[in-house]
């Protein structure tokens, strides 16, 4: 594992130190690797252990006001390369004195039988500050219109109306409150098909099928968040969030085909579940760049859309899937100045992750362990 490390570093150094050569000062450019193991990175029931490796990289250009920026990720998992993927984003924005508008586009490909993961992107935004007797208020409504490669019925689009209030004491604390109104609207809700299999006396059977999604989504989230200076270097910081779905999922929701899954299982959409959420982070700064973090996070998600399997995997659409997530994250990270390349910036980070997952549906008991080395440049 050391030999493959050493060559994949030599290899990101190659190209950084190529790369380098061309950068001007209207272009800034960012660089990174993640050498990782995890030994459930699917998060699942039955776990696999592999070695992860990624090559990020940033090209923005700012123009003035206006900037255009370009971002990549390749990931790779050393022991199931089938499953190895590509992400990519351009994006678009010009910022004003308090405000900013924008545009983003991006994709996810994958390779052979997992393209089902395949989806397109586009996110349109805007975002304003308003400073009234220093409480700062950001307000940020956005729209994007997502599809999926092989999975139409999962095509959507949505909308998200943001607003945060901020407000700094003397006594070194920060307050935060907010929250969103989320719409997500399905552009496909029912797929109908034909299947062909082999039935118990050898022959070949056709079966037609319907599935049916939920039309549309509306969720509101809110939090508050306090975080308070201890000394100049050390910070504590404590969040509440609570998500709450207000319209109902209809019992054919929970019978959807697992390939489809859960949108949240499969892409992480927050939208599709509900619940509280407790964090505890704290912050200790040393030598005034090396900055040693620890968070822990208590989840409580229910997902309407889902029912729940029994521990000899019988499905039952009658009771709504629910979890209790803990998650215990310890990171270090140190920027390091590069004077012999100038305006450049070496990141140096180690993050240390376990996740613990309690459900009332078997399959989605599952713990997770991971350890992450990342290194970073910046021009």
């Amino acid at each position: 594992m050391y030999q493959v490390v050493s060559y994949r570093l030599k290899y990101f150094l190659i190209i950084l130190f190529s790369i380098s050569t061309l950068s001007s000062a209207q272009w800034s450019f960012k660089l990174s690797t993640d050498q990782e193991y995890n030994d459930n990175p699917f998060r699942s029931q039955l776990s696999t252990k592999t070695f992860l490796s990624s090559i990020d990289y940033g090209l923005e250009n700012n123009l003035g006001n206006f900037s255009i920026g370009y971002y990549g990720s390749y990931l790779n998992f050393d022991v199931i390369p089938e499953r190895n993927f590509y992400w990519h984003q351009l994006a678009m924005w010009k910022s004003f004195e308090n405000s900013a508008i924008g545009v983003y586009a991006e994709q996810r490909l994958n390779k052979d039988i997992y393209t089902y993961y395949d989806y397109s992107n586009i996110t349109a935004f805007y975002q304003q500050q308003i400073n009234v007797e220093n409480v700062f208020i950001t307000f940020s409504p956005n729209v994007s219109l997502t599809k999926y490669k092989n999975i139409s019925i999962m095509d959507n689009y949505k909308g998200s109306l943001s607003l945060n209030v901020n407000r700094g004491f003397d006594s070194g604390t920060t307050l935060i409150l907010g929250g969103s109104f989320n719409y997500k609207k399905y552009l496909n809700p029912v797929q109908s098909g034909i299947y062909t299999y082999t039935d118990e006396n050898n022959l070949l059977a056709t079966e037609s099928y319907t599935d049916k999604n939920v039309s549309s989504i509306t969720q509101v989230v809110s939090f508050g968040r306090i975080a308070q200076s201890i000394t100049s270097t050390t910070g504590i910081a404590l969040q509440f969030t609570n998500r709450s779905i207000l319209n109902g999922f209809g019992a054919f929701v929970k019978d959807l085909n697992m390939i489809y899954g859960d949108e949240s299982e499969m892409f992480d959409d927050p939208v599709n579940y509900e619940g509280n959420s407790l964090s505890f982070e704290l912050t200790q700064i040393f030598f005034e760049n090396l900055e040693i973090k620890m968070r822990f996070n208590l989840n409580e998600k229910h997902y309407p859309s889902q029912g729940v399997y029994d521990a000899l995997y019988n499905y039952n659409t009658g009771i709504m899937r629910s979890d209790t997530q803990n998650i215990f994250n310890f990171s270090i990270k140190k920027n390091i100045p590069l004077g012999f390349l100038s305006d450049t910036e070496l990141s140096v980070g180690l993050n240390y992750q376990l996740i613990d997952n309690k459900s009332n549906s078997t399959l989605f008991n599952y713990k997770s362990n991971s350890i992450n080395l990342n290194v970073g440049f910046e021009f």
